[in-house]
């Protein structure tokens, strides 16, 4: 039987509920289900978590607008993607196909991404992945393909002026043989030789050895002004603390994309002194004065703090950069969906036709900042930052308008048919 209290509770949440969406006869329209591809195991399971974390509140914050076109919309999430692109795979057509899912915001595992593409557009549904290596969106991407958050080719696109001007042009890069790895490798091996620098590559196998001791040693220190690492964040940790061992810190530039240590603490002493070309800034102070309003209701509604911390867990980074692909997904697909009066996947191509070359002016839902989400290859665009570890915090040292990210694009999947 219920107590009183749990009746009043329970009376109060229905309440709401047809307050916000008024009761629901067979004759109304159901809920806009968005499948999530959520890797809960395997080197990505930390960014999943709070991937999943970032996608429900902002589903909650949707809902609370009346939803998308007067229907409420639904999280539906996969069992496991487990950071397996074959997987992942099969978790996407599951969410499709058994789940009813009309949308999916992807795995953070670029690998995970690529081989789920050709699915979304046979399948003929929304996609937007979640991981950054540039070959998502420049080479197995089409038209069902969305980023919403950077690639490594915009990060690098965006920084290597800056990079070459205050670091250096000889580089050493050590870099995962997966996707992620391999994409930094390639884009920033392409910058230095056209601006007269040079670059040593030293791939690693994926998981990495043990004993990464023999991998410091191939480093040449008298050719190199920056030392360059590619790595899953665990990695990252063992690769940057090896190397502070060794007292690399001391010999040459650190430098690296945000996403290696995302969900690592920057007090730890071999972090010291280390620059990370991001996406945004780990800490609120840090951030635009014109974007602190949408900074702070972004952080309390996902549950970060204002040093990039968890709420419920202060000893938790929160890869609060990285998150905001899956946050702007949603608010893309409201966009979008809200200005074709999208009903079904049959509007899909009308709803497609509405995101590329989409602009987004900052707001809650943009609160990384104005953006612009170019047609021919699918991505986003934004600023970027370059920050460096001082006294164990961020801090930003420049902040890179999304313009300087732009880059020629191969592809142009507005050619393609739906």
């Amino acid at each position: 039987m219920l107590t009183r209290r749990e009746f009043l509770r329970t009376s109060v949440a229905v309440t709401t509920t047809l307050w916000l969406f008024g009761t629901r006869s067979p004759a109304q329209p159901q809920p806009i289900r968005i499948g999530h591809q959520l890797d809960r195991t395997g080197a990505v399971a930390l960014f999943g978590k709070w991937h999943n974390r970032t996608i429900d509140a902002a589903i909650k914050l949707v809902n609370e607008q009346r939803g998308i076109n007067g229907r409420p919309v639904e999280l539906v999430n996969s069992d496991d993607a487990q950071t397996k692109p074959d997987v992942g795979k099969d978790e996407f057509e599951r969410l499709v196909t058994q789940k009813r899912v009309d949308f999916v915001i992807g795995s953070v595992f670029s690998g995970t991404n690529i081989a789920t593409a050709p699915l979304a557009k046979a399948l003929k549904t929304v996609y937007f992945p979640q991981g950054i290596a540039t070959d998502i969106s420049e080479k197995f991407g089409n038209r069902y393909v969305f980023k919403s958050y950077h690639t490594v080719r915009a990060a690098i696109e965006s920084a290597h002026e800056w990079v070459f001007a205050h670091l250096g042009k000889r580089f050493t890069i050590v870099h995962s043989v997966i996707d992620l790895g391999r994409s930094q490798a390639e884009d920033w091996s392409e910058k230095i030789r056209a601006a007269g620098g040079a670059v040593q590559l030293i791939p690693v196998p994926f998981p990495a050895p043990g004993d990464l001791f023999s991998i410091i040693q191939k480093i040449d220190l008298s050719k190199t002004d920056v030392l360059y690492h590619a790595f899953t964040a665990v990695e990252t940790a063992r690769f940057l603390q090896a190397a502070f061992d060794q007292n690399l810190q001391n010999r040459v530039k650190i430098l690296g994309l945000i996403e290696g240590i995302d969900i690592l603490s920057t007090a730890e002493p071999w972090l010291e002194g280390a620059y990370f070309i991001s996406g945004y800034p780990r800490r609120a102070d840090q951030v635009p004065e014109e974007l602190r309003d949408f900074d702070r209701e972004y952080r309390r509604r996902v549950g970060i703090s204002a040093e990039g911390f968890a709420f419920d867990n202060p000893k938790e980074v929160v890869p609060i950069a990285d998150l905001f692909g899956s946050w702007q997904a949603v608010f893309l697909l409201k966009h979008a969906a809200e200005l074709v009066n999208w009903r079904s996947k049959s509007d899909n191509p009308a709803l497609i036709q509405a995101l590329e070359g989409l602009t987004m002016p900052a707001s809650v839902g943009f609160s990384q900042g104005a953006q612009f989400l170019r047609a021919q290859d699918h991505l986003v665009f934004h600023d970027h930052y370059i920050e460096r570890v001082e006294g164990g915090h961020l801090k930003v040292l420049a902040r890179l308008p999304r313009e300087k990210s732009l880059y020629k694009t191969n592809a142009d999947y507005t050619k393609e048919e739906f």
